[in-house]
């Protein structure tokens, strides 16, 4: 061969691996779908980089587009395709040919459980051989194989045949395609770790909401309204996000899956501005920090009506982003204002600022596939809802921190209160003993030799007599207060017989209203009740509510009775006390049992009493295991009543 045959042999060769190069290089575009052989004992395979995808933005293609017509496949170098937030349709394909026929039941699983539609194409021989309709909105009847991620049965075939798979994939809540040929027996078996961790996981914020919840309604603080929020709105995001919420309460409900998720993200930034707010931060930004919270939570309320609403397809991914971003912006300020916070002590903002920096991290890495940024795992939602795991935690113990904190707050208000109280008390007997003198000494000069022409004098002792007497009585009143509110406090129960202790108080009692002109009766509904109580502290309170009876009442009668009941489930009794007197007004019944309260008629000059009368008595009942109400109208006269248990149940 000669010199010349060779150089051109080497020439050609040479200018055809350079043609050949170019093609790769140039067209990749047009590059022909890989044919997947595979044979049962390689199950499951992963599907994502053997898959070429276009994207059909205006979402009309249907597959007789798709298979008459020349577009631009793309290759996916990703092991899930991950193509973000978009309202376009998106097409896969795949070639899958067997050597051999496999026996069991091939499926197609898309561990997306956010996919809003998935329409699956299997083509034989240029012919449509199966259509399959999945996805989250979706109902689950119009779906052959119901399932928490979108699953789909795959007829192949016969061996040596080629079976190409195509696939429309639709959703505003970002398009992933995790797709994985296997069979249902082998899905089931890898999915029983996740449905094993989403137990866990919601078994957890379940109970971490109900142990928030109760706190919230026993305290009323706005830091258990945000932590109860929080996990009330984490609850359903991560049912819809995991496609258990599907399972369990809503699959036959089509687009409730995406709702649901929208409506709970937005009372999750509720939740973080309720979290933010209640950060006691120390810093004279405070006031602005809680305004502009108080914005972003006000501004969620038409959102979250929006979201409720709207038709579903108004939803679009910019406003789903502006969300997202809302929400990641307010979480990263929690962040800073617990770890100022922490910084300045305060142990509960230190769990409070590692709860938060965890979610910050969920979301974060929810974030990036979402907009495409970054590829999804195969694991992103186990990690993600892990992070959220730990974040719970960390925001149970800050929870708990906080509940620490009011405990010891709370430890130390009774103190300060006890201490109050033996001030007082110790302060009111030293002043009894002056008011003592003062009443005597009073006295002894009204009745000591006085002309009684000296009548301005005697008038001037009068009104001593008269101021000291209502001295004497607050002084009283204050330091029975003091008892009651005092640890030292301890009835002593005995039993009494209702009849005879009633009778009692009115032959006490009796003379006064006589003086009246007034009627004074007793009623029983039946006789020789007895009655586990204190019998001195009970005539104490029935004495003082029957005197003002007397007091307030000009004609008709005073009545005192009682009769058998059932009180809070146990047997129990009702004493009444009814009189025919002025009644009360419908402002001074709100004030009835505060401090200091008193309804003084135009035509008196002086209040009678001290205004601490029925709030001893209050106290006294509810000391003694009963209860007081009462009902009245001005001009009607008033009726009171005073239920409490037969016998006193001992801790």
């Amino acid at each position: 061969m000669s010199e010349h045959t060779l150089l051109s042999k080497l020439a050609n060769s040479l200018f055809a691996a350079s043609l050949l190069a170019i093609l790769l290089i140039a067209s990749p575009l047009q590059s022909l779908a890989a044919e997947l052989n595979i044979s049962s004992n390689q199950l499951p395979i992963p599907l994502g980089q053997y898959l070429d995808y276009f994207e059909d933005s205006s979402a009309g293609l249907d597959i007789e587009d798709v298979l008459a017509g020349e577009f631009g496949w793309q290759r996916s170098s990703e092991t899930i395709p991950t193509l973000g937030m978009t309202t376009s349709a998106y097409w896969f394909h795949v070639d899958i040919s067997s050597r051999s026929a496999i026996e069991e039941e091939l499926v197609l699983g898309i561990d997306s459980a956010v996919l809003d539609r998935a329409e699956i194409y299997t083509v034989i021989n240029g012919e449509v051989a199966q259509r399959s309709l999945t996805g989250d909105r979706v109902a689950f009847s119009e779906i052959d194989i119901p399932y928490r991620i979108p699953v789909s049965s795959l007829e192949l075939a016969p061996p040596g045949q080629t079976t190409s798979v195509y696939i429309r994939a639709l959703s505003t809540a970002g398009v992933e395609m995790p797709l994985v040929l296997t069979t249902m027996n082998l899905l089931a078996q890898e999915q029983q770790t996740q449905l094993t961790f989403f137990g866990a996981f919601f078994a957890l914020f379940f109970i971490s909401f109900c142990v928030c919840a109760s706190f919230y309604f026993n305290m009323k603080d706005r830091e258990f309204q945000g932590y109860t929020l929080f996990f009330a709105a984490a609850i359903p995001f991560f049912l819809s996000q995991s496609g258990m919420g599907r399972v369990w309460f809503w699959g036959e409900l089509a687009s409730a899956n995406n709702r649901i998720a929208f409506v709970a993200a937005v009372f999750l930034v509720v939740s973080m501005c309720q979290l933010g707010r209640a950060v006691s931060i120390r810093t004279r930004h405070r006031d602005a920090i809680d305004l502009v919270l108080r914005y972003i939570n006000y501004l969620m309320l038409p959102v979250g009506l929006y979201m409720l609403f709207a038709p579903i397809d108004s939803i679009t991914p910019d406003t789903v982003q502006i969300l997202m971003f809302v929400g990641l912006s307010t979480a990263l300020c929690v962040v800073i204002l617990a770890g100022i916070t922490a910084i300045q002590g305060s142990r509960s903002a230190l769990y409070l600022f590692a709860s938060w920096l965890f979610i910050i991290l969920a979301y974060s890495s929810f974030l990036f596939y979402k907009f495409a940024l970054t590829e999804r795992s195969a694991v992103s939602g186990i990690v993600g809802e892990s992070l959220m795991l730990v974040a719970a935690l960390m925001l149970l113990m800050s929870l708990f921190e906080f509940v620490r904190n009011k405990n010891e707050e709370m430890d130390r208000i009774q103190l300060e209160t006890k201490a109050k109280g033996d001030f007082l008390r110790n302060v009111s007997r030293e002043f009894l003993t002056p008011v003592h003198l003062i009443l005597a000494n009073s006295k002894r000069l009204l009745d000591s030799g006085s002309e009684p022409g000296d009548q301005s004098n005697r008038d001037c002792v009068d009104t001593v007599i008269t101021q000291s007497n209502h001295l004497h009585n607050l002084i009283n009143d204050l330091l029975e207060m003091a008892e009651l509110e005092s640890d030292s406090f301890e009835p002593e129960f005995e039993l009494v017989e209702m009849s005879h202790f009633l009778n009692g108080i009115r032959e006490i009692l009796l003379p006064s209203a006589m003086e009246k002109g007034l009627e004074f009766t007793t009623e029983f509904a039946s006789a020789n009740l007895l009655i586990q109580t204190d019998k001195m502290r009970l005539q104490h309170a029935l004495m003082n509510i029957t005197t003002n009876a007397i007091r307030y009442t000009d004609k008709g009668a005073i009545k005192l009775g009682y009769k058998a009941i059932y009180f809070r489930r146990r047997l129990g009794i009702e004493i009444h006390i009814t009189d025919t007197g002025r009644g009360m007004s419908e402002e001074f019944k709100q004030q009835m049992f505060q401090e200091f309260a008193r309804e003084i008629p135009e035509s008196e000059k002086d209040p009678q009493g001290t205004g601490l009368g029925m709030v001893i008595v209050k106290r006294m009942i509810e000391k003694l295991g009963g209860e007081i109400s009462f009902e009245s109208s001005l001009g009607n006269g008033s009726q009171f009543f005073i239920r409490m248990p037969l016998r006193v149940v001992t801790e």
